[in-house]
């Protein structure tokens, strides 16, 4: 015992920090690609944030140490583009170890041949040796490598400090995450066409009806035509909106839909497209009554119950937005991101809940016990005077609460 207990003591010390959950494979990734005369250019962006890897106490605060590789390989499995990333970050506080703010933002451009690929990224804990993976394929549904008049796919902006390979400021973001200023939408469209004059119509449809809609005429030399445009989206009344983007040459067409989903706080009511998932989502915050009433309800009637719901529930009337279903809904969607364990929803989970009705903790810390294999993680209320302890009794991140919440 006297030479296994300090040993003990000496890896507790090291990671109370953070547990060892499989937070690696939550950071954020976006590729762009856009043609460059016969080439393509692949842009990728990697946003890493210190909550996705293990922190260390050192003596003048927190280390943690990363490497990102990214790979592109053709439809031969030949390897076309490679770029290693190793870093290390130092933090001073325990609190910037679990920050999903101000990512570390890695971004590579590469420059391959017009054919069929996939980008497969690769970040690697350098402490805990956990590996998050994923890989995005381009075949000829994403791109028309083939076709005389070729349609690419849209990228569109958002607002962030710095040169990121396009205008001044612009950031590219995905379009399942679009987001809006002064509710506008930005994005530019690369097409790619033969000598002579050519005509662009776009449209942006919601489920019910047209919202927006342009044309452009030109001509060209022969080659790639790119053009920005800044969509107006006031009159979106769903944030799933589809663009659609006719090409006309001569006698040549192309034709392409895009699906779009718009973030945007005011609209997450309208944007439910599940209301049974939204209202199952609701079942911290049902009185008995309203969850009796709702086992009674047909799919038809879930709607207005949906409504009512949060109209009662609004802590604000004068303004446009309620507010608290804002908030919720928020929580939900964080709780998905980031305690979400093999298909069960991240809100479903004790650390869900507990997040729902209380939101972000004021402290956490974290604990192992190695003989045992458990992890601890504690988040501390101290406006409420509350404090939560989570178990994985595993080892495998599946955090419970020791003591059952009754909401």
């Amino acid at each position: 015992m006297k030479k296994i207990f300090p040993i003990i003591l000496l890896f507790s010390s090291l990671v109370f920090c953070q547990s060892l959950t499989s937070n690696i494979d939550l950071y954020r990734s976006n590729i762009v690609v856009k043609p460059v005369n016969d080439k393509l250019q692949v842009n990728t962006f990697i946003e890493i944030y210190n909550r996705n890897l293990q922190f260390v106490k050192v003596e003048n605060g927190f280390e943690s140490s990363y490497e990102l590789k990214i790979t592109i390989i053709d439809n031969d499995g030949d390897k076309i583009g490679e770029e290693t990333i190793s870093e290390k970050i130092i933090v001073n506080s325990f609190s910037e170890t679990v920050s999903q703010s101000n990512p570390k933002i890695i971004v590579n451009n590469f420059i391959i041949p017009k054919k069929q690929f996939s980008v497969n990224f690769s970040l690697k804990d350098l402490d805990t040796k956990l590996i998050g993976k994923r890989q995005k394929k381009f075949n000829k549904k994403q791109f028309p490598f083939n076709d005389n008049l070729k349609v690419y796919e849209p990228i569109f902006f958002k607002f962030k400090d710095g040169e990121w390979g396009f205008e001044l400021n612009k950031y590219p973001i995905p379009s399942n995450q679009i987001v809006s200023k002064n509710n506008l939408i930005e994005m530019n469209q690369f097409i790619e066409v033969d000598k002579g004059e050519f005509l662009v119509n776009l449209s942006l449809l919601s489920e019910k009806n047209e919202i927006w809609s342009d044309s452009v005429t030109g001509s060209s030399k022969g080659g790639v035509e790119s053009f920005s445009f800044k969509i107006p989206v006031t009159d979106a009344e769903t944030a799933n909106l589809k663009l659609k983007v006719q090409l006309s040459q001569k006698n040549n067409k192309s034709s392409k839909s895009f699906d779009l989903r718009l973030k945007r706080n005011f609209m997450l009511l309208s944007s439910v497209k599940n209301i049974s998932k939204a209202l199952d989502q609701m079942n911290y915050i049902l009185s008995t009554e309203e969850r009796r009433k709702l086992k009674k309800l047909k799919s038809s009637e879930k709607e207005d119950f949906f409504k009512k719901a949060w109209a009662k529930r609004d802590p604000d009337v004068t303004t446009k937005e309620n507010e608290l279903m804002i908030e919720y809904y928020k929580r939900v969607s964080f709780s998905d991101d980031n305690f979400s364990r093999g298909t069960s929803g991240g809100w479903r989970s004790d650390m869900g809940m507990i997040y729902i009705l209380f939101g972000r903790p004021d402290d956490i810390s974290r604990s192992m016990n190695p003989q045992q294999n458990m992890n601890y993680e504690r988040w501390f209320y101290f406006n409420i005077n509350k404090e939560f302890i989570f178990v994985d009794d595993l080892g495998f991140g599946d955090y419970r609460l020791r003591t059952p919440f009754l909401y």
